[in-house]
């Protein structure tokens, strides 16, 4: 308060605490094929990832025999499944091992499975991993992975070599890996845990025993689908949108080409499922393996041959090399500004929560589950003051919300530990969490620096997803039961920790904005102040958030409510420095770097919503300036972020720009910290470099801000349509505050259709917007409701969803 920044920063290093801990890889899955492999065609090599169906397939030819390997993890029966097969009886040879950075040590058990073990470090921040060679008390976690292997067909035989198992002239041959740890939650010992890791992980495969291959793929098509397929993204010419299905395939098929480009260039698919109701089919035909999609093509080659309509040797089928690879299109995007890049990558992002978040299993951290290092950046754990929340952005809006539950689990773990560092660190009640944490729930601020780890906000901030998810749901119980009691705790901390600032406000204090030094007016390099425009934004959307639950639950008139409607009311406001922008500390400070890639000052446009173009224009106007002297520059994430920025300020043009910024192709080399320019690498993960996952959900949810927005009163349709590139487009399933789910079609730039499912009744009134007119939604009591206007909002039908002849009618009719 005395104006001692640099001070007060190094006093705040003493508030300091030890890192948190490693999220490190379970280990490497082995397989060895003979010589001949090397002669493949080079020209037949195609690698794919199916977003439609969470399936990896790589095939090639070697001679006269097509290889085929397909892989896919079950959700519902928590195996790992590949099966690889040729087309020749007897054609399948290969060796198969684990292996693991961690390994305690690994054997063949029976004939046909090998158990691998292994042991996290007791520290996994060490330089050098400690030595596994034997369990200790002070050690981690154990793990256990085994590997089954089923052989099919031919004269197919497995063989014992040491610690791998050998096949030998297989027809098709399936793998199954299972795998399971001590850990039982962050708040006891692993080495006094009762978890057996070697008897759950064998029991894990008992469950699927008797089930084919095709069965767990029928289960996990049966699980993973309707999840993914919610929403439909379309962007393209008007042939396309009218329904042209032909030109649609031909634009969502990518691949990679070449087999030793390394295993994070894969290439991505769309819309080419296999057809995986067998039937009576003979499930060991080679027929029945391959994608449908070969299949029928040299099916019909073969009668229109027969028929003398076909030269020898000619093929309907497209060969994959004239396919173009996903990272070509990366390449092309600034020349081609292809939109159904945009659309795969608005998908994968949908693709990579529903793949590593669901229900029980740990949060979307900041690689996620595809950290293949020891030692990752930043130590793959979760980082609180923007990559977490950035992961689970798209949740609601993308018809996700299941997969936003482990994010509450997690809150629900941190508010324990939370209140630890409340009345250790601050002598205060309630909970309070930091900027990193890991999987026993640190919440206490990690070493080093204040700049980054004195930032107790993000508790706070993952609150108010807690909130988002009841205004998506109006879900009651969920907000009674799980929302509303950490929301009091949460409170309850931040009431008591606010500050006078000596002129009439209420602050923060000690105070940073996430990562960004300012120069002092003393001319010294500072992080600590007080009163942060972040934290000033954060606390105005929770108290809010509070207010408005506590009257929902009819809790509004006790003491802790009455202190936060107080407290909101004296909340020191956003304020404007001399040259327009807003102000990002309490001072208008000097901003070393003022193209950081940090936007949190922000946080109030988005992902807040204090700061809207209806009724705070003039800060919307500091907003623009503060985005525009930040510059397009950024790693991967922060590109993301300023997409949804100007999204929310409807500016198509710059909304637009920063989607550009996002096709920046990285080498897979670039694997050092740096924030001068990210983009994607080839495989479409999102680049700082290197790689974060966050930049693949913040994009996803910003191209669905740039289509559909929501408040709690209002919808808009289009509000940042990028007319020239996105002319023609379709979209269905996004979801809105309020219980509603959108379906919007458009052409040539022009709305020509709407549906608005609403799913529970409301009482508020709700308006529909497009440009400069509104309308109102009819009000039902007679349940969920689906509403269809034209394009200039004129009701064209309406009905119950209870309605049969209605009922069929949830999406965009074309």
């Amino acid at each position: 308060m005395d104006g001692k920044y640099a001070e007060a920063t190094s006093e705040a290093t003493k508030m300091l605490g030890p890192d948190p801990q490693v999220y490190q890889p379970l280990g490497d899955l082995k397989l060895e094929f003979d010589e001949s492999h090397d002669t493949y065609d080079k020209e037949s090599y195609h690698r794919q990832l199916d977003l439609d169906t969470a399936m990896t397939d790589v095939n090639y030819t070697i001679g006269d025999v097509s290889y085929l390997r397909q892989a896919f993890t079950s959700y519902p029966h928590q195996v790992f499944a590949m099966r690889i097969a040729g087309s020749a009886s007897g054609s399948v040879s290969f060796s198969v091992t684990m292996d693991s950075q961690l390994m305690v040590g690994k054997e063949v058990v029976g004939s046909k499975y090998i158990t691998m073990k292994g042991q996290c470090p007791s520290d996994g921040n060490a330089a050098q991993v400690e030595s596994s060679s034997k369990s200790s008390a002070n050690q981690g976690m154990e793990f256990v992975a085994v590997l089954q292997v089923e052989v099919f067909g031919g004269t197919g035989k497995l063989h014992i070599d040491n610690q791998t198992l050998r096949v030998h002239q297989a027809d098709y041959v399936v793998l199954y890996v299972a795998a399971s740890s001590s850990f039982d939650g962050p708040f006891k010992d692993p080495s006094l845990s009762d978890k057996e890791p070697t008897s759950l992980a064998f029991s894990t495969l008992e469950k699927i025993k008797g089930l084919s291959y095709d069965d767990l793929l029928t289960a996990h098509l049966a699980d993973y689908q309707p999840l993914f397929q919610r929403v439909s993204l379309r962007l393209g010419n008007h042939r396309c949108i009218e329904g042209d299905e032909q030109e649609w395939d031909q634009g969502m098929v990518m691949k990679r080409e070449g087999a030793n480009q390394g295993n994070a260039d894969f290439g991505v698919q769309m819309d080419n499922s296999e057809n995986v109701d067998s039937g009576d089919k003979d499930l060991s035909s080679w027929e029945h393996i391959v994608p449908a999609e070969i299949v029928d093509s040299k099916r019909v080659e073969t009668e229109i041959r027969a028929s003398g309509g076909m030269d020898e040797g000619a093929s309907l089928h497209k060969p994959w090399k004239e396919r173009i690879s996903t990272k070509d299109r990366i390449l092309n995007y600034k020349e081609d500004e292809d939109p159904g890049l945009v659309v795969l990558l608005f998908q994968f992002g949908r693709y990579l929560l529903i793949a590593s978040s669901r229900p029980n299993t740990f949060v979307a951290n900041l690689q996620g589950v595809w950290n293949n290092q020891l030692h990752p950046a930043w130590r793959a754990c979760p980082t609180l003051n923007i990559n977490l929340e950035m992961n689970y952005w798209p949740a609601e809006t993308c018809n996700l919300a299941e997969c936003h539950l482990p994010l509450f689990d997690f809150l629900e773990q941190l508010a324990v530990t939370g209140a630890a560092t409340a009345k250790v660190n601050y002598g205060l009640e309630g909970w309070v969490c930091h900027h990193n944490a890991d999987i026993w729930a640190q919440s206490a601020p990690v070493t080093r620096d204040p700049v980054w780890a004195l930032f107790p906000m993000s508790g706070a901030w993952i609150c108010l997803h807690l909130w988002e998810h009841y205004t998506f749901s109006q879900d009651e119980e969920f907000l009674r039961k799980r929302a509303y009691p950490l929301f009091k705790g949460c409170a309850t901390f931040f009431v008591d920790w606010l500050v006078e600032d000596g002129k009439g406000h209420l602050v923060t204090n000690p105070s940073t904005s996430p990562e960004h030094y300012f120069i002092a007016p003393d001319g010294q390099r500072a992080s600590v102040s007080y009163g942060s425009t972040m934290d000033m934004a954060i606390l105005k959307n929770l108290f809010n958030a509070v207010i408005s639950a506590a009257k929902i639950l009819g809790e509004d008139e006790t003491e802790l409510v009455s202190k936060v409607k107080a407290s909101v009311e004296r909340l020191l406001p956003p304020r404007t420095g001399s040259d327009g922008r807003l102000l990002e500390w309490v001072e208008e400070f000097q901003d070393p770097e003022d193209t950081h890639r940090h936007m949190s000052h922000l946080f109030g446009l988005y992902p807040g919503h204090s700061i809207t173009p209806q009724s705070t224009p003039e800060l919307c106007d500091a907003a623009t300036k503060s985005i525009l002297k930040r510059g397009e520059i950024g790693p991967g994430w922060s590109v993301a972020w300023k997409t949804a920025l100007w999204a929310r300020l409807w500016n198509s043009d710059h909304a637009y720009s920063m989607v550009k910024r996002m096709f920046n192709l990285i080498s897979a080399d670039e694997k050092e910290e740096r924030f001068d320019g990210g983009g994607l690498y080839s495989n479409l993960f999102s680049a700082h470099p290197p790689f974060q996952i966050d930049g693949n959900f913040g994009f996803t949810a910003a191209v669905a801000e740039m289509l559909f927005q929501s408040d709690e009163t209002n919808l808009y349709v289009l509000p940042a349509l990028p007319l020239k590139q996105w002319r023609d487009g379709l979209v269905t399933g996004l979801r809105g505050r309020g219980a509603v789910t959108v379906g919007i079609r458009w052409i040539g730039g022009k709305l020509q259709e709407v549906t608005v499912q609403v799913e529970k009744n409301f009482s508020a009134t709700r308006l529909l917007h497009h440009n400069s007119k509104a309308v109102t939604l009819p009000k039902s009591a007679s349940g969920p409701q689906l509403y269809t206007y034209d394009g200039d909002l004129n009701l064209m039908r309406s009905g119950s969803l209870d309605d049969p002849n209605e009922g069929g009618r949830m999406c965009i009719i074309l």
